[in-house]
């Protein structure tokens, strides 16, 4: 494993279920994943480390809210309806004596981050640093956080800062992991595509042993939606023979097949553990089904026009809160709301009971169009989605 800096040192629901109702619960929010849980950790090191030689930060800030997005991402709007404050890991190895210390948590979550310990900007930090010698340091204790190398720096800081069996444990990892084996499959080190969803689902499992093992008790895991309905899967697909979207959706229908008898194996393994599973898959399937039951117009666009790789666009949409993707992968701040909506009245439905939840005619409304699992799921047949080497016709 490469040595790594840091591991040395409500639109919807909100209306419905009351922001308080899991404060007392939860005393911390911990945090592991890549960009789609990563509040800042990412701009802040490409700050450090670029700023100096005259390069900017990533992602490029504004038009993105130093993540990938253009405001809030649903961590931070969860935190808050939690009361919630959540450190970032790179606010303590950067400014540690400012930093106030984390006694709710940290955010450990690396904008593109793998499941193991490779993160997809790990080659081109090699190559700047041929193109910058004194960068050569920073490239053996490499500060760019795979979901492996989080867990480290969480062990580490345990030594100091004890793990709090009442904090919330957020994992959601995975979906750079496929992506790569298209884009670049070389970061994988050889795993196969048909390989590909048992090495990151055990990757997931793993972790929480690792983090369950330290005295974390309570996870919630969240499940991979169809990656294959990102633009990103569109720019991938133009120039291939096979069909990417269909691959990439069947790669995580396994992933979320898998990582859910997975986590039912733990769950019975450890019954003082307690897992609750973000079904994230259901509800994009439901937006991209019916966008308009969710305020939304836009969900095949991303609302940066023209978005390539690398960050280069020809300008910003005039409505964002009405796109669902900001850039070709990342949700708007206005879509990362509804899974911060879900996300929170899917801790509230696990430990209160129908009687202490009022139902309005508007929950009901709400579970018929299958929010929360209850309505019909916008996915293709199984027998179609298991057959993950399809090849398009032209």
């Amino acid at each position: 494993m490469k040595k790594k800096l840091l591991a040395a040192g409500g639109v919807i629901l909100s209306c419905l279920i009351s922001p308080e109702a899991r404060a007392d619960s939860f005393t911390g929010l911990n945090i592991f994943g890549d960009s789609l849980v990563d509040s800042g950790n990412l701009f802040n090191t490409s700050d450090a480390l670029f700023s100096p030689l005259g390069l900017p930060a990533i992602p490029p800030s504004p038009p993105y809210d130093q993540k990938n997005s253009n405001g809030p991402i649903w961590v931070e709007n969860l935190a808050d309806a939690l009361g919630l404050s959540p450190t970032l890991v790179t606010d303590l190895v950067l400014n540690p004596t400012t930093t106030p210390p984390p006694t709710q948590g940290i955010n450990f979550a690396f904008s593109g981050a793998l499941s193991s310990d490779t993160h997809i900007l790990d080659d081109d930090l090699q190559f700047l640093a041929t193109l910058f010698p004194e960068l050569q340091d920073l490239v053996d204790n490499n500060p760019f956080l795979g979901f492996e190398d989080q867990l480290d720096a969480f062990t580490a800081l345990s030594t100091i800062v004890p793990v709090d069996p009442n904090a919330l444990n957020i994992i959601w990892v995975g979906a750079n992991d496929y992506n790569e084996a298209f884009f670049n499959p070389t970061s994988l080190g050889g795993v196969s595509q048909e390989e590909l969803p048992n090495v990151v689902t055990d990757n997931i499992i793993d972790g929480i042993t690792r983090l369950s093992d330290l005295g974390a008790q309570e996870f919630l895991v969240v499940n991979l939606p169809d990656i294959g309905a990102a633009p990103f899967a569109d720019f991938l697909d133009a120039e291939s023979p096979l069909d990417i979207p269909e691959i990439l959706n069947g790669l995580a229908f396994t992933h979320n097949e898998l990582l859910s008898a997975k986590l039912d194996i733990f769950g019975t393994s450890r019954p003082d553990t307690t897992i609750t599973t973000l079904d994230v898959n259901t509800l994009f399937a439901d937006i991209l089904t019916a966008p308009d039951e969710f305020g939304l117009t836009n969900v095949d666009e991303s609302c940066l026009i023209n978005f390539q790789p690398g960050f280069a666009f020809d300008g910003i949409c005039d409505n964002p809160d009405e796109f669902f993707f900001w850039d070709n992968t990342h949700p708007t701040t206005a879509a990362y709301t509804l899974v911060s909506d879900l996300a929170l009245a899917t801790l509230n439905e696990r430990t209160t009971s129908a009687a202490s939840v009022p139902e309005p005619s508007a929950l009901a409304a709400l579970l018929a169009m299958g929010i929360m699992g209850a309505g019909t799921l916008a996915r293709r047949p199984q027998s179609d989605r298991t057959q993950p080497l399809k090849v398009k016709t032209r």
